[in-house]
């Protein structure tokens, strides 16, 4: 079922049920993107369970599909891919539409950049604001070329070429799409290339090549920054890829346990990357009772079970250095922040003007809406929290064809007296597909003002 354009989200109380990643919880979006585009490199079969069922992995999907792949749907949630042993691509009839997929725009231009093609790509009035320079910086100093507009961005031509030369490049904008673009372009090109990383980001594609035995190495140096090193042109066999669930998808559902009283709810089969952990770290220190069970490892990803309860929540001061361990989860945090006894303080949010939209602003705009004191100094954001209590509501949210601003005032709305109605919540479905219905079955009451 799609996601509805409008949604009103009505005061809740008592949130309890058991979520699993295979079943409910959408499969980790990130490490979706990647299965898709190392399987269709890999030599033989790869078989993936628990993808992520959103369209911003359907657009992933499909360009690969135009670039010749063989992929077979098995279920919603798992695909059989026919490897193509290498860049053994072909020119596609039309120009690849990637939606509102930042993800698939930058990776791609990282797979095409060895591939004797000249292939353009566009997507919605979203992603064709979004800044693409950053990206193509590196893969013109391979020798890839771009046709873009006079502000790079979207549509774009990648024009790609067979005799890339291998590159050192330390990553002037901690990005993990720019990193595993510049990796994807590496490994096609003949050579050692090298990345020095300042500041860590995700790293599930290096994971994912380190489980599929990839020749990709790792020092860490006096710095303090992170050096790797891409053996290009070497095949790598096929094997099956398990994706955990989305801990960004998965922070929604813990904050409204959270922030809903007489709450308990139980997610299993979440990925416990370390750099994608952190949201939980961050709740745990503002007094979240998270209970962390059965931790262990799937190709290559820690993963664990977690049981999140109603909590009294204090403030919190979150580092600029969070940042790209936080990235996706700001908005869900402001809303934590907004049910705290205390002010919080965000720092170095300048990336969330680069989102879907302008988080930054759409998050200032909004919480002050809901009668939440909210400011911006220089590029941090400052929260007034207003304790346990519910906010008065009665508000209609525009989420700016954001997801994760509309998923996070959705949340927000649980504990308003009035409902808020969020307009342009369609966008929900390119992430998080059963989000509505999750929240329908974990539901046992509405509460009464």
């Amino acid at each position: 079922m799609k996601t509805p354009n409008t949604l009103t989200s009505f005061r809740q109380s008592h949130l309890n049920g058991v979520i699993n990643a295979e079943i409910g919880l959408p499969g980790d979006k990130s490490v979706s993107h990647r299965a898709l585009i190392l399987g269709a490199l890999a030599h033989g079969n790869t078989q993936i369970t628990g993808l992520n069922t959103g369209e911003d992995v359907e657009y992933t999907e499909l360009a690969l599909k135009s670039l010749g792949v063989d992929i077979i749907q098995q279920s919603p949630t798992s695909r059989l891919i026919h490897g193509k042993s290498g860049w053994n691509f072909k020119q596609p009839i039309n120009p690849l539409y990637l939606g509102n997929s930042g993800t698939t725009a930058r990776l791609l231009c990282g797979l095409l950049a060895s591939s004797p093609l000249n292939i353009q790509v566009y997507g919605d009035s979203s992603l064709s604001q979004r800044p693409m320079r950053r990206v193509m910086t590196p893969l013109t100093e391979f020798g890839c070329q771009f046709e873009a507009t006079p502000e790079n961005t979207l549509p774009l031509t990648i024009k790609g070429s067979s005799k890339l030369e291998p590159i050192d490049y330390v990553i002037p904008v901690a990005s993990s799409q720019v990193k595993s673009a510049i990796i994807l372009a590496a490994m096609n090109t003949k050579g050692i290339s090298r990345i020095i990383e300042p500041i860590k980001t995700r790293d599930h594609t290096e994971r994912m090549l380190q489980y599929l035995d990839y020749p990709i190495h790792f020092t860490l140096l006096e710095s303090g920054h992170t050096q790797i090193d891409i053996e290009g042109k070497h095949v790598f066999n096929a094997k099956d890829i398990s994706v955990p669930g989305d801990p960004s998808a998965a922070a929604y559902i813990a904050v409204a346990a959270m922030i809903c009283p007489y709450s308990t709810v139980r997610i299993e089969n979440l990925s416990w990357n370390p750099l994608r952990s952190r949201i939980f770290s961050i709740l745990q220190e503002m007094g979240a009772n998270i209970k962390i069970e059965n931790i262990r490892n799937e190709c290559f990803e820690p993963i664990a079970d977690i049981e999140v309860s109603t909590s009294y929540n204090r403030p919190c001061i979150i580092k600029s250095e969070d940042v790209p361990a936080l990235i996706d989860e700001y908005p869900i945090l402001s809303i934590a922040a907004a049910f705290a006894e205390g002010t919080s303080v965000f720092h170095g949010l300048r990336e969330l003007r680069y989102k879907e939209s302008d988080r930054l602003n759409a998050l200032y705009r909004n919480l002050n809406l809901c009668g939440i004191e909210t400011h911006i100094q220089d590029e941090s954001l400052i929260i007034n929290g207003i304790g346990p209590k519910p906010i008065f509501g009665g508000k209609t949210i525009n989420a700016g064809k954001d997801h994760r601003i509309a998923m996070a005032f959705y949340i927000m709305g649980l504990s308003a007296r009035n409902p808020l109605i969020i307009q342009g919540t369609d966008c929900i479905q390119s992430s998080f597909p059963h989000f509505i219905k999750i929240f329908d079955e974990l539901s046992y009451l509405r509460a009464v003002s």
